[in-house]
């Protein structure tokens, strides 16, 4: 490709929601990235702290990558601001997954809000394998007809 869509299709709509882990997180922001380079629509979705400890954009590719924050719910034990697995101690780490999986109603409305009249309707969505909750949640907007379906 020569970094813009396919001149034949418009462009996509990416959804990426990486694990709660920096060796995570930046690799989907590169992806987010390469995607946007090639003239894609990306949502990046992680926590407020993540999102906010991320490297910048560069400033060509910020309009097409729209950064999505869904607060991590609190959960008794887990310290505050613990967003990502490097502010959390080992023993704690269930308590974090437990506190993730408390991101599936909000990242479920997420899709909801996208799929909406006059939203921005997601082509791709792409998950680590912590988001068991997520490929259902798509797959629901799927069949309702909400993400778009490509044949290539």
């Amino acid at each position: 490709m020569d970094g813009a869509a396919d001149a034949d299709s418009s462009p996509m709509h990416v959804v990426i929601f990486p694990w709660l882990a920096f060796g995570h997180l930046l690799p989907g922001l590169e992806l987010a990235r390469r995607l946007a380079s090639r003239g894609h629509r990306v949502s990046f979705v992680s926590t407020p702290r993540n999102l906010a400890r991320l490297p910048p954009l560069p400033p060509a590719l910020a309009p097409r990558v729209d950064l999505v924050a869904l607060p991590l719910p609190r959960i008794d034990g887990l310290p505050d601001g613990a967003e990502s697995t490097n502010d959390v101690p080992y023993d704690a780490f269930g308590l974090h997954r437990k506190a993730f999986d408390g991101l599936a109603a909000p990242f479920a409305a997420f899709l909801d809000a996208a799929c909406a009249p006059g939203g921005n309707r997601p082509d791709w969505v792409v998950v680590d394998n912590f988001h068991h909750w997520a490929a259902a949640a798509a797959a629901d907007r799927h069949d309702l007809q909400c993400l778009r379906s490509r044949s290539r």
